[in-house]
Protein backbone atom coordinates (compact mmCIF):
# COMPACT_ATOMS: atom_id res chain seq x y z
CA UNK A 1 0.00 0.00 0.00
CA UNK A 2 1.27 3.48 -0.87
CA UNK A 3 1.97 5.46 2.28
CA UNK A 4 1.31 9.19 2.63
CA UNK A 5 5.07 9.76 2.67
CA UNK A 6 5.59 7.75 -0.50
CA UNK A 7 2.70 9.50 -2.20
CA UNK A 8 4.13 12.91 -1.28
CA UNK A 9 7.53 11.95 -2.61
CA UNK A 10 5.95 10.66 -5.80
CA UNK A 11 4.17 13.97 -6.35
CA UNK A 12 7.38 15.85 -5.58
CA UNK A 13 9.44 13.96 -8.14
CA UNK A 14 6.62 14.09 -10.67
CA UNK A 15 6.58 17.88 -10.29
CA UNK A 16 10.35 18.04 -10.87
CA UNK A 17 10.09 15.83 -13.94
CA UNK A 18 7.21 17.79 -15.44
CA UNK A 19 9.23 20.99 -15.36
CA UNK A 20 10.77 19.61 -18.56
CA UNK A 21 7.33 19.64 -20.24
CA UNK A 22 6.12 22.71 -22.11
CA UNK A 23 3.11 24.44 -20.56
CA UNK A 24 -0.17 22.85 -21.61
CA UNK A 25 -2.41 24.83 -23.93
CA UNK A 26 -5.23 23.26 -25.88
CA UNK A 27 -4.18 23.20 -29.51
CA UNK A 28 -6.28 23.05 -32.65
CA UNK A 29 -6.04 21.10 -35.89
CA UNK A 30 -8.51 21.44 -38.74
CA UNK A 31 -9.58 18.25 -40.44
CA UNK A 32 -12.44 17.70 -42.88
CA UNK A 33 -13.67 21.25 -42.29
CA UNK A 34 -13.90 20.75 -38.53
CA UNK A 35 -11.61 22.37 -35.95
CA UNK A 36 -10.44 19.56 -33.67
CA UNK A 37 -8.48 19.99 -30.44
CA UNK A 38 -5.73 18.16 -28.60
CA UNK A 39 -3.13 18.51 -25.85
CA UNK A 40 0.53 17.72 -26.43
CA UNK A 41 3.21 16.85 -23.88
CA UNK A 42 6.41 17.90 -25.60
CA UNK A 43 9.70 17.76 -23.63
CA UNK A 44 11.72 20.92 -24.15
CA UNK A 45 14.82 18.87 -25.04
CA UNK A 46 13.00 16.49 -27.40
CA UNK A 47 15.41 15.10 -29.97
CA UNK A 48 14.80 14.41 -33.64
CA UNK A 49 13.33 10.98 -34.28
CA UNK A 50 11.63 10.75 -30.88
CA UNK A 51 8.62 8.43 -30.43
CA UNK A 52 5.05 9.72 -30.58
CA UNK A 53 2.25 8.18 -28.49
CA UNK A 54 -1.45 8.96 -28.88
CA UNK A 55 -3.53 8.50 -25.70
CA UNK A 56 -7.27 8.31 -26.42
CA UNK A 57 -9.91 8.98 -23.78
CA UNK A 58 -12.94 6.82 -23.06
CA UNK A 59 -16.60 7.27 -23.93
CA UNK A 60 -18.08 10.39 -22.23
CA UNK A 61 -14.58 11.47 -21.15
CA UNK A 62 -12.06 13.99 -22.47
CA UNK A 63 -8.45 14.54 -23.45
CA UNK A 64 -7.85 16.65 -20.34
CA UNK A 65 -9.21 13.99 -18.01
CA UNK A 66 -7.11 11.12 -19.36
CA UNK A 67 -4.02 13.29 -19.34
CA UNK A 68 -4.56 13.95 -15.64
CA UNK A 69 -5.15 10.39 -14.45
CA UNK A 70 -2.89 8.40 -16.79
CA UNK A 71 0.37 10.17 -15.82
CA UNK A 72 1.71 9.90 -19.37
CA UNK A 73 3.17 13.38 -18.77
CA UNK A 74 5.78 11.85 -16.47
CA UNK A 75 6.76 9.35 -19.19
CA UNK A 76 7.07 12.23 -21.67
CA UNK A 77 9.31 14.21 -19.34
CA UNK A 78 11.54 11.33 -18.27
CA UNK A 79 11.76 9.29 -21.46
CA UNK A 80 11.93 11.96 -24.15
CA UNK A 81 8.72 11.04 -25.94
CA UNK A 82 5.96 13.23 -27.38
CA UNK A 83 2.51 12.33 -26.02
CA UNK A 84 -0.65 13.56 -27.74
CA UNK A 85 -4.13 13.57 -26.19
CA UNK A 86 -6.69 14.21 -28.96
CA UNK A 87 -10.27 15.14 -28.16
CA UNK A 88 -13.15 13.10 -29.57
CA UNK A 89 -16.34 14.63 -30.95
CA UNK A 90 -19.98 14.29 -29.90
CA UNK A 91 -21.87 11.28 -31.22
CA UNK A 92 -25.54 11.24 -32.26
CA UNK A 93 -26.50 11.24 -28.59
CA UNK A 94 -24.35 14.25 -27.75
CA UNK A 95 -21.71 12.17 -25.94
CA UNK A 96 -17.95 12.49 -26.39
CA UNK A 97 -16.71 9.46 -28.34
CA UNK A 98 -14.36 7.89 -30.87
CA UNK A 99 -16.02 6.51 -34.00
CA UNK A 100 -14.28 3.14 -34.15
CA UNK A 101 -16.65 2.02 -36.93
CA UNK A 102 -19.47 2.17 -34.39
CA UNK A 103 -22.01 3.88 -36.64
CA UNK A 104 -22.87 6.33 -33.88
CA UNK A 105 -21.81 9.41 -35.84
CA UNK A 106 -20.51 10.54 -39.21
CA UNK A 107 -17.17 11.62 -37.76
CA UNK A 108 -14.10 10.34 -39.62
CA UNK A 109 -11.83 9.78 -36.63
CA UNK A 110 -9.54 7.48 -38.60
CA UNK A 111 -8.72 10.25 -41.04
CA UNK A 112 -8.36 12.83 -38.28
CA UNK A 113 -5.96 10.76 -36.16
CA UNK A 114 -3.83 9.75 -39.15
CA UNK A 115 -3.62 13.36 -40.37
CA UNK A 116 -2.79 14.66 -36.87
CA UNK A 117 -0.07 12.03 -36.41
CA UNK A 118 1.51 12.93 -39.74
CA UNK A 119 1.27 16.63 -38.90
CA UNK A 120 3.04 16.15 -35.57
CA UNK A 121 5.69 13.91 -37.15
CA UNK A 122 6.49 16.57 -39.73
CA UNK A 123 6.29 19.54 -37.33
CA UNK A 124 8.48 18.08 -34.56
CA UNK A 125 10.61 15.57 -36.53
CA UNK A 126 9.06 12.62 -34.71
CA UNK A 127 9.63 9.02 -35.76
CA UNK A 128 7.08 7.48 -38.18
CA UNK A 129 8.44 4.07 -37.18
CA UNK A 130 7.77 4.71 -33.48
CA UNK A 131 4.27 6.18 -33.55
CA UNK A 132 1.72 4.40 -31.37
CA UNK A 133 -1.86 4.62 -30.10
CA UNK A 134 -3.43 3.46 -26.85
CA UNK A 135 -6.56 4.27 -24.96
CA UNK A 136 -9.09 3.62 -22.23
CA UNK A 137 -12.33 1.79 -23.08
CA UNK A 138 -13.67 3.49 -26.26
CA UNK A 139 -10.11 4.78 -26.75
CA UNK A 140 -8.97 1.16 -26.76
CA UNK A 141 -11.63 0.36 -29.38
CA UNK A 142 -10.28 3.19 -31.52
CA UNK A 143 -6.69 2.03 -31.12
CA UNK A 144 -7.66 -1.45 -32.32
CA UNK A 145 -9.47 0.14 -35.25
CA UNK A 146 -6.34 2.10 -36.19
CA UNK A 147 -4.33 -1.13 -36.05
CA UNK A 148 -6.79 -2.77 -38.43
CA UNK A 149 -6.98 0.06 -40.95
CA UNK A 150 -3.82 2.18 -40.56
CA UNK A 151 -0.93 -0.05 -39.43
CA UNK A 152 1.37 1.97 -41.68
CA UNK A 153 0.93 4.96 -39.35
CA UNK A 154 0.36 3.42 -35.92
CA UNK A 155 3.09 0.81 -35.49
CA UNK A 156 1.76 -0.83 -32.31
CA UNK A 157 -1.35 -0.30 -30.21
CA UNK A 158 -2.58 -0.78 -26.67
CA UNK A 159 -5.99 -1.13 -25.05
CA UNK A 160 -6.95 -0.72 -21.40
CA UNK A 161 -10.47 -2.15 -20.83
CA UNK A 162 -11.36 -1.71 -24.50
CA UNK A 163 -12.36 -4.25 -27.15
CA UNK A 164 -13.22 -4.29 -30.87
CA UNK A 165 -16.34 -3.08 -32.64
CA UNK A 166 -18.42 -5.66 -34.48
CA UNK A 167 -17.36 -4.21 -37.83
CA UNK A 168 -13.65 -4.18 -37.00
CA UNK A 169 -13.67 -7.70 -35.59
CA UNK A 170 -15.32 -9.08 -38.72
CA UNK A 171 -13.38 -6.98 -41.22
CA UNK A 172 -9.90 -6.59 -39.76
CA UNK A 173 -7.50 -7.70 -42.50
CA UNK A 174 -4.51 -5.34 -42.37
CA UNK A 175 -1.70 -5.38 -44.92
CA UNK A 176 0.67 -5.45 -41.95
CA UNK A 177 -0.09 -6.83 -38.49
CA UNK A 178 1.27 -4.70 -35.65
CA UNK A 179 2.10 -5.73 -32.04
CA UNK A 180 -0.68 -5.38 -29.46
CA UNK A 181 -0.87 -5.02 -25.67
CA UNK A 182 -4.22 -5.45 -23.92
CA UNK A 183 -5.04 -4.94 -20.20
CA UNK A 184 -8.47 -6.03 -18.96
CA UNK A 185 -10.28 -6.90 -15.75
CA UNK A 186 -12.38 -10.05 -15.46
CA UNK A 187 -14.99 -8.18 -13.38
CA UNK A 188 -15.39 -5.33 -15.89
CA UNK A 189 -19.12 -4.48 -15.96
CA UNK A 190 -18.82 -1.98 -18.84
CA UNK A 191 -16.78 -3.89 -21.42
CA UNK A 192 -17.15 -7.49 -20.29
CA UNK A 193 -14.09 -9.74 -20.32
CA UNK A 194 -15.97 -12.53 -22.08
CA UNK A 195 -18.57 -10.57 -24.07
CA UNK A 196 -17.44 -7.01 -24.72
CA UNK A 197 -20.23 -4.43 -24.52
CA UNK A 198 -22.61 -6.98 -26.06
CA UNK A 199 -24.67 -4.26 -27.71
CA UNK A 200 -25.14 -3.73 -31.45
CA UNK A 201 -22.14 -2.26 -33.28
CA UNK A 202 -20.03 -2.23 -30.09
CA UNK A 203 -19.74 -5.99 -30.54
CA UNK A 204 -19.90 -9.00 -28.25
CA UNK A 205 -16.42 -10.42 -28.69
CA UNK A 206 -14.53 -11.07 -25.47
CA UNK A 207 -10.84 -10.69 -24.80
CA UNK A 208 -10.00 -14.32 -25.64
CA UNK A 209 -11.70 -13.98 -29.03
CA UNK A 210 -9.69 -10.83 -29.72
CA UNK A 211 -6.47 -12.58 -28.70
CA UNK A 212 -7.27 -15.48 -31.04
CA UNK A 213 -7.93 -13.07 -33.91
CA UNK A 214 -4.67 -11.14 -33.51
CA UNK A 215 -2.38 -14.03 -32.65
CA UNK A 216 -3.82 -15.87 -35.63
CA UNK A 217 -3.01 -12.95 -37.93
CA UNK A 218 0.46 -12.66 -36.36
CA UNK A 219 1.12 -16.38 -36.57
CA UNK A 220 2.45 -16.69 -33.02
CA UNK A 221 3.71 -20.13 -32.05
CA UNK A 222 4.69 -19.74 -28.39
CA UNK A 223 2.83 -18.75 -25.23
CA UNK A 224 4.07 -18.00 -21.70
CA UNK A 225 1.93 -17.39 -18.63
CA UNK A 226 3.21 -15.70 -15.46
CA UNK A 227 1.43 -14.93 -12.20
CA UNK A 228 2.60 -11.46 -11.17
CA UNK A 229 3.22 -10.67 -7.49
CA UNK A 230 0.05 -9.71 -5.61
CA UNK A 231 1.57 -6.59 -4.08
CA UNK A 232 -1.63 -5.02 -2.78
CA UNK A 233 -4.17 -7.32 -1.11
CA UNK A 234 -6.67 -4.54 -0.42
CA UNK A 235 -7.61 -4.16 -4.10
CA UNK A 236 -9.09 -7.69 -4.13
CA UNK A 237 -7.51 -8.53 -7.48
CA UNK A 238 -4.43 -10.16 -8.95
CA UNK A 239 -2.72 -10.16 -12.33
CA UNK A 240 -1.65 -12.85 -14.78
CA UNK A 241 0.58 -11.97 -17.72
CA UNK A 242 0.22 -13.82 -21.02
CA UNK A 243 2.86 -13.41 -23.70
CA UNK A 244 2.18 -14.67 -27.22
CA UNK A 245 5.26 -14.67 -29.44
CA UNK A 246 7.21 -16.65 -32.03
CA UNK A 247 5.53 -14.99 -35.03
CA UNK A 248 7.50 -15.07 -38.31
CA UNK A 249 7.41 -11.27 -38.41
CA UNK A 250 8.34 -10.89 -34.75
CA UNK A 251 5.04 -9.40 -33.58
CA UNK A 252 3.92 -10.13 -30.04
CA UNK A 253 0.60 -9.93 -28.21
CA UNK A 254 0.86 -9.13 -24.48
CA UNK A 255 -2.18 -9.57 -22.28
CA UNK A 256 -2.48 -8.59 -18.61
CA UNK A 257 -5.56 -10.29 -17.16
CA UNK A 258 -6.62 -8.61 -13.93
CA UNK A 259 -8.63 -11.24 -12.07
CA UNK A 260 -11.26 -9.38 -10.08
CA UNK A 261 -10.40 -6.11 -11.81
CA UNK A 262 -13.04 -3.66 -13.03
CA UNK A 263 -13.31 -0.97 -15.69
CA UNK A 264 -10.16 0.75 -14.49
CA UNK A 265 -6.92 2.37 -15.61
CA UNK A 266 -4.95 0.00 -13.40
CA UNK A 267 -2.46 1.76 -11.17
CA UNK A 268 -4.49 4.98 -11.17
CA UNK A 269 -7.47 3.24 -9.54
CA UNK A 270 -8.61 -0.34 -9.11
CA UNK A 271 -5.78 -2.88 -9.18
CA UNK A 272 -2.50 -1.52 -7.78
CA UNK A 273 -0.20 -4.43 -8.70
CA UNK A 274 0.53 -2.98 -12.13
CA UNK A 275 0.79 0.48 -13.68
CA UNK A 276 -1.06 0.62 -17.00
CA UNK A 277 0.93 3.55 -18.36
CA UNK A 278 4.30 2.01 -17.53
CA UNK A 279 3.36 -1.29 -19.15
CA UNK A 280 2.12 0.44 -22.30
CA UNK A 281 5.28 2.51 -22.59
CA UNK A 282 7.56 -0.48 -21.93
CA UNK A 283 5.78 -2.34 -24.73
CA UNK A 284 6.02 0.55 -27.20
CA UNK A 285 9.62 1.26 -26.22
CA UNK A 286 10.55 -2.38 -26.84
CA UNK A 287 9.04 -2.19 -30.32
CA UNK A 288 10.84 1.07 -31.05
CA UNK A 289 14.15 -0.49 -29.95
CA UNK A 290 13.61 -3.41 -32.32
CA UNK A 291 13.38 -6.00 -29.55
CA UNK A 292 10.47 -7.79 -31.25
CA UNK A 293 12.69 -9.74 -33.63
CA UNK A 294 11.71 -12.37 -36.17
CA UNK A 295 11.99 -16.07 -35.30
CA UNK A 296 14.89 -16.63 -37.66
CA UNK A 297 16.77 -13.85 -35.86
CA UNK A 298 16.26 -15.30 -32.38
CA UNK A 299 19.29 -15.84 -30.13
CA UNK A 300 21.18 -19.10 -30.34
CA UNK A 301 20.81 -21.82 -27.67
CA UNK A 302 22.00 -21.23 -24.14
CA UNK A 303 25.70 -20.82 -23.37
CA UNK A 304 27.57 -20.35 -20.06
CA UNK A 305 28.49 -16.70 -20.01
CA UNK A 306 27.92 -15.75 -16.35
CA UNK A 307 28.24 -17.69 -13.11
CA UNK A 308 26.65 -17.16 -9.68
CA UNK A 309 29.30 -16.78 -6.97
CA UNK A 310 27.07 -16.18 -3.95
CA UNK A 311 27.99 -12.49 -3.85
CA UNK A 312 26.83 -11.76 -7.38
CA UNK A 313 27.40 -12.84 -10.98
CA UNK A 314 30.88 -13.26 -12.44
CA UNK A 315 31.18 -12.71 -16.17
CA UNK A 316 32.99 -15.68 -17.70
CA UNK A 317 33.19 -14.36 -21.24
CA UNK A 318 32.66 -10.94 -22.77
CA UNK A 319 28.94 -10.41 -23.33
CA UNK A 320 25.93 -8.11 -23.04
CA UNK A 321 24.20 -8.57 -19.65
CA UNK A 322 20.69 -7.36 -18.84
CA UNK A 323 18.59 -7.66 -15.67
CA UNK A 324 14.77 -7.69 -15.65
CA UNK A 325 12.20 -7.27 -12.91
CA UNK A 326 9.16 -9.50 -12.33
CA UNK A 327 7.12 -7.61 -14.92
CA UNK A 328 9.77 -8.16 -17.59
CA UNK A 329 11.04 -4.57 -17.49
CA UNK A 330 14.69 -3.84 -18.12
CA UNK A 331 16.19 -2.43 -14.91
CA UNK A 332 19.96 -2.87 -15.41
CA UNK A 333 21.98 -2.96 -18.62
CA UNK A 334 25.68 -3.74 -19.14
CA UNK A 335 26.26 -3.67 -22.94
CA UNK A 336 29.96 -4.57 -22.77
CA UNK A 337 30.56 -6.71 -19.68
CA UNK A 338 34.11 -8.05 -19.84
CA UNK A 339 35.35 -11.40 -18.53
CA UNK A 340 36.12 -11.27 -14.79
CA UNK A 341 33.65 -8.49 -14.03
CA UNK A 342 31.50 -9.21 -10.96
CA UNK A 343 27.97 -7.83 -10.86
CA UNK A 344 27.31 -7.41 -7.11
CA UNK A 345 24.30 -9.04 -5.51
CA UNK A 346 23.12 -5.78 -3.97
CA UNK A 347 22.81 -4.26 -7.41
CA UNK A 348 20.57 -7.11 -8.56
CA UNK A 349 17.95 -6.93 -5.79
CA UNK A 350 14.52 -6.89 -7.39
CA UNK A 351 15.90 -8.31 -10.64
CA UNK A 352 15.11 -12.03 -10.63
CA UNK A 353 15.97 -12.63 -14.27
CA UNK A 354 19.44 -12.17 -15.78
CA UNK A 355 20.10 -12.48 -19.51
CA UNK A 356 23.59 -12.67 -21.03
CA UNK A 357 24.11 -12.46 -24.80
CA UNK A 358 27.46 -13.26 -26.45
CA UNK A 359 28.76 -11.49 -29.60
CA UNK A 360 27.79 -14.58 -31.64
CA UNK A 361 24.21 -14.30 -30.25
CA UNK A 362 24.56 -17.30 -27.90
CA UNK A 363 22.39 -16.60 -24.87
CA UNK A 364 22.17 -17.59 -21.22
CA UNK A 365 19.20 -16.86 -18.97
CA UNK A 366 19.58 -17.24 -15.20
CA UNK A 367 16.80 -16.91 -12.64
CA UNK A 368 17.99 -15.39 -9.36
CA UNK A 369 16.52 -17.23 -6.35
Amino acid sequence: MITRCAAALSLFFAFIGLSNIQAQVQQTFEYDGVERTYYLDLPADLGAGAPLVFVLHGYTSSAWVIRNYSDWSTIAANEGVAVCYPQGTLDNNGISHWNANLGSSATNDHGFLVALAQHLQATYSLSPDCTYSCGMSNGGYMSYSLACHHPDVFRAVGSVTGAMSEYDFNNCNPDEVVPVIHLHGTADLIVGYTSGVDFGPWGNEGVLNIIDLWTGMMGTTEQDETDLPNLELFDLSSVEFFRFYGAPGGQEFHHYRVSGGGHDWFGAWGNQDIESTELLWDFFQSHCAGEFTAVDEAPKPEAELVQWTGDGFRVLDGCHVRAFDLQGRLVWNWPSASAGLVLPRAQLIGSPLIQAIAPDCAVQVVRVQ
